[in-house]
């Protein structure tokens, strides 16, 4: 790991120093992105260094600094960026959805993830709340909001229809028991 940091290093020295002397923007904003790329991978080493050293020294009374920091909006965007969470993308969803329940069951509902797919998640309301009118809505105000809000990296989430939710995915996970 030392050669790649240190070939990190010496690469950001490279391009810091051609990319005044490039004679076309294209090829400037080309090392520029670079540069990005490349400090922020080391960025995400140092923080996963971190981690380790933590976890290393601590052990399993490591938990509750892990959590400490994953409390934290910025440091836990950090750690969805460098793929360094502790937490598995399943589980935060679960528990955003957990947090969004008693408003669900109020209303006679319940909800389940069918399935998540890269950046989204596939989302089924039972009960009354399927075909409501409202669903939509709840849907909007409160599901959603609670699991962008909970995991950074979910971009979208989606209502299925019962029907389709069925043969959607042979892999559902059962967030919460049913109403």
């Amino acid at each position: 790991m030392a050669a790649s940091l240190s070939a990190m290093a010496t690469r950001v020295d490279e391009l810091l120093a051609g990319i005044g002397a490039d004679a076309t923007p294209r090829r400037a904003r080309e090392k520029a992105e670079e540069l990005a790329r490349t400090i922020v991978g080391l960025y995400g080493e140092a923080l996963e260094r971190v981690l380790t050293i933590v976890h290393d020294e601590l052990g399993e009374r490591s938990e509750p600094i892990f959590d400490r920091l994953c409390d934290d909006k910025l440091v836990e965007s950090l750690l969805c960026l460098h793929g360094l969470h502790p937490i598995a993308v399943e589980e935060r969803v679960a528990q955003a959805l957990e947090s969004v329940l008693p408003y669900v069951k109020s209303h006679k509902g319940n909800i389940e993830v069918s399935r998540i797919e890269g950046e989204v998640v596939y989302v089924r309301l039972e009960g009354s709340c399927d075909g409501c009118a409202a669903s939509a809505a709840t849907l909007k105000l409160s599901v959603e909001r609670a699991i962008l809000e909970r995991v950074p990296e979910i971009r979208e989430v989606r209502a299925e229809e019962m029907a389709a939710a069925s043969e959607a995915s042979s892999t559902t996970l059962r967030v919460l028991s049913p109403v």
